[in-house]
């Protein structure tokens, strides 16, 4: 096969190695949700107990005000009480010390009732913390092996593209050219294809047996009739032991 021929199945096969890299790394953002979404799937129990207690504990600080509140005003209608001068003044003071009276009982009712729902609301939290500390120690395990795995993927790609610039660097630069024109014009970025068993292996059309020959041959750029695709040939034990380009 013609140098040049092997320098642009090389080129084509970093490309594809490129692409798919990219593509590994275009999906992390919703790879590692579906990790975290899978966590919370599975903790979901454990977040609407803690969701209650805090609810509990956020009710209980707005009750707590209100009592406070609620206390002052019943200690100023007792002390109208103790400085009413006619039964009219009186009466008044002794229902609203009474109301004040009832709403702070109400309140403190409903504080205990917070309470003891945030108490056992802590109770539930702690009879699942071991379960909750496994899964979450699964999760950090699972999301430090994909940063690896990113890592790793990211690496590969920098090399990958590297190489590429190498390669294109090696080509005439007409070739390089007339390769990338080929690769941005078709959809899924295929520039070069194995010929095989008398067909185009992108497009399967079969090829003419003329232009067979000649890509066999291998010592000159022969372009696909129907897809214009550049055509390589593998020897049959050579294809055994190696991947096509497409």
């Amino acid at each position: 096969m013609k140098a040049e021929l092997k320098q642009l199945v090389a080129l084509q096969k970093t490309d594809i190695s490129i692409r798919q890299l990219q593509a590994a790394l275009d999906a992390i953002p919703h790879r590692r949700a579906e990790i975290e979404r899978e966590f919370d799937q599975r903790a979901f129990e454990f977040k609407a107990i803690e969701t209650r207690r805090d609810e509990a504990r956020e009710k209980r600080a707005r009750l707590d005000a209100e009592l406070a509140q609620m206390r002052a005003h019943a200690e100023k209608a007792e002390r109208d009480l103790m400085s009413s001068t006619n039964e009219k003044a009186y009466t008044a003071a002794i229902r609203e010390v009474d109301a004040a009276r009832k709403h702070i009982s109400t309140l403190e009712t409903q504080i205990l009732e917070q309470m003891e729902a945030s108490e056992q609301a802590e109770k539930d939290i702690g009879q699942h913390e071991p379960e909750i500390a496994n899964l979450r120690a699964e999760l950090e395990e699972r999301l430090k092996a994909f940063d690896e795995q990113t890592r790793m993927q990211t690496e590969e790609l920098t090399v990958a593209r590297a190489g590429r610039d190498r390669l294109l660097a090696d080509l005439p630069k007409s070739m390089g050219m007339l390769y990338n024109r080929i690769s941005t014009r078709i959809r899924d970025g295929i520039a070069v294809a194995e010929a095989r068993h008398g067909s185009c292996t992108a497009c399967l059309m079969t090829l003419r047996p003329q232009v067979m020959a000649q890509v066999r041959r291998g010592d000159e750029i022969i372009i696909c009739d129907n897809c214009n695709r550049i055509l390589y040939y593998v020897p049959t034990e050579q294809a055994q032991h190696a991947p096509s380009a497409v």
